[in-house]
């Protein structure tokens, strides 16, 4: 099967990569020039460029969405439905389907126990811009599938600030300096293991027409049971040897204090009732009835742990430094 992956981040070039594995072949559709690479076919531009644009989509047979903005409501709301709409123009003439990969922020309020195919619950600025996103695509005519998965964890989300347990737990006590946590550590919070996701997202192209039938549909993509980030931190510091050091807490008050002076705090205000209380995802169809069982949690930490670690252990000038 021929890929067209529209963006390489964390989650982009987990597809390319698991694309690759699986023997199928790839065009990347990306802003800016990157190296030539064997399977992938690269077309470099703005998607908003209708040229660009249909040239990428040239010989796909599933157009994987994986593009996003800066993480700020507002920007979210001026960049995202516009470039989404694009992609939706051009599958549906190209009668291809449009894989998404999606937050929980639109199901904020069920976040709780969120069972797949629950309303639309968003909590703040980001989780309505994802509702219209939602909303967007389902009233199109092109297939869609949206996958919704939680704040991600493995290799690739090392070093992008993408992910809150990684950039903010993991890579802090990978340098030896004390774990921020971002809600409370005993509440349960559910990860998505990258590659775990990436394979759904792939899974979910080359079955599009059986698991959307009416030409939309949101699925959970294969998620582990949700752990405490207390557990989190305690096991990567024993993975890593090192004595367990108390982490420093941020109070939700203090969110609310600064949300008002800090963009990114404000963000985070927005979605603290995914971390400040329990956040659990139950399986979906693609685990309880297609068999996609997700990376065990202890397994999708010492992967990212890992990368953590080589990344720390390289400088930008590719020389080996001690860890």
């Amino acid at each position: 099967m021929h890929h067209l992956v529209i963006g390489e981040g964390q989650i982009g070039r987990a597809i390319i990569d698991r694309a690759l594995a699986d023997g199928d072949t790839v065009t990347v559709l990306r802003r800016s020039p990157a190296a030539p690479e064997a399977g992938i076919r690269r077309v470099t531009g703005d998607l908003l460029d209708p040229g660009v644009l249909g040239e990428a989509v040239a010989g796909a047979e599933a157009i994987h969405a994986a593009f996003h903005a800066p993480y700020d409501a507002r920007l979210w709301a001026q960049q995202l439905p516009p470039r989404e709409l694009a992609v939706l123009d051009v599958a549906a003439r190209a009668g291809i389907p449009v894989v998404f990969p999606e937050s929980m922020y639109g199901f904020q309020g069920g976040a709780a126990d969120l069972a797949e195919g629950a309303p639309l619950s968003p909590r703040d600025a980001k989780g309505e811009v994802r509702r219209l996103l939602l909303d967007q695509r389902r009233a199109h005519p092109a297939r869609t599938l949206s996958l919704v998965a939680a704040d991600l964890l493995g290799p690739t989300t090392v070093g992008t600030n993408a992910s809150v347990v990684c950039a903010m737990a993991i890579e802090r006590i990978v340098a030896d300096s004390r774990a921020i946590v971002f809600g409370d550590p005993a509440a349960p919070h559910v990860l998505t293991y990258v590659p775990d996701l990436a394979a759904a997202m792939l899974h979910a192209a080359r079955h599009a027409e059986r698991l959307a039938p009416a030409g939309d549909v949101v699925l959970h993509a294969p998620s582990a049971p949700a752990r405490t980030q207390a557990e989190l931190i305690a096991a990567t510091s024993a993975q890593l040897e090192q004595r367990e050091r108390r982490a420093l807490a941020i109070p939700r008050l203090a969110l609310r204090a600064l949300a008002p002076v800090n963009t990114f705090v404000r963000e985070l205000h927005g979605i603290a009732g995914l971390w400040y209380k329990p956040c659990v995802m139950r399986p979906g169809i693609l685990t309880t009835e297609d068999g996609l069982e997700p990376t065990s949690w202890e397994d999708a930490l010492a992967e990212t742990v890992r990368a953590a670690v080589a990344a720390r252990s390289t400088t930008a000038d590719g020389r080996s430094v001690p860890a």
